[in-house]
């Protein structure tokens, strides 16, 4: 059973009642898995949702030119296939651990039981739906609008508020950036030097740090 703490950290739980979160450790399985396993390919039947307590999972769809694109690569406290809840479809996307990690797994059906006992979890489960639904289509219309400037640019400012700092913890390769704007590695390392030549931004390790949002912004044709 996850310990309690963790699972309080997390979106979907917070402000639940000790019962209420004791009800929801009961049915919580902790999951250990290796590098490249697939958690479930787009498709599947919709029945586990999975909320990552170490390591990193990547969220892929095939375009329609049967290229991978990468959605988004999560990391601790994240939440994964989520969007099943709301309907129990199936998975709209392929989902791969990139690193080993420890996750927590549930049922969907196990936690659509609780869903009418609890408002609280209700209406944080709705909340969270909603917030990956706006996501997608945000995602969506930046590859439609922006160039390959324009779409880092939105990238890293949408990860800056997910994260509220000016420090973003990138957590992903090149590759996997390039994957979700649709260019390719090098594409992205060199707009990454364009951002950092015009004061943009800084890099600090695995870390980028805003340094003028509104340069930034400017790549993305906004004023």
């Amino acid at each position: 059973m996850p310990d309690l703490d963790f699972l309080r950290s997390l979106s979907l739980f917070q402000g639940l009642s000790d019962e209420e979160l004791a009800r929801i450790a009961a049915i919580a399985r902790e999951r250990h898995y290796r590098k490249g396993t697939i958690l479930f390919n787009e498709g599947d039947p919709g029945e586990a949702i999975y909320f990552i307590k170490k390591g990193r999972v990547r969220v892929s769809r095939l375009a329609a030119n049967g290229q991978e694109q990468v959605l988004r690569v999560w990391g601790p406290g994240h939440e994964v296939g989520l969007v099943v809840l709301a309907d129990k479809a199936p998975y709209p996307a392929t989902a791969q651990v990139t690193e080993d990690s420890v996750l927590i797994a549930f049922r969907v059906d196990d936690l659509v039981q609780l869903l009418p006992e609890s408002r609280t979890l209700a209406a944080n489960a709705f909340c969270l739906v909603g917030r990956r639904l706006r996501l997608a289509r945000d995602t969506a219309h930046e590859l439609a609008v922006h160039n390959t400037h324009g779409r880092l640019a939105a990238l890293l400012l949408r990860m800056k508020a997910e994260q509220g700092s000016d420090v973003i913890n990138l957590g992903m390769t090149h590759q996997e950036i390039a994957g979700m704007i649709g260019t390719s590695r090098e594409t992205v390392t060199r707009v990454l030097g364009d951002f950092r030549r015009t004061g943009c931004i800084a890099v600090q390790g695995e870390s980028v740090v805003i340094r003028d949002e509104r340069k930034l912004r400017e790549w993305m044709g906004e004023s």
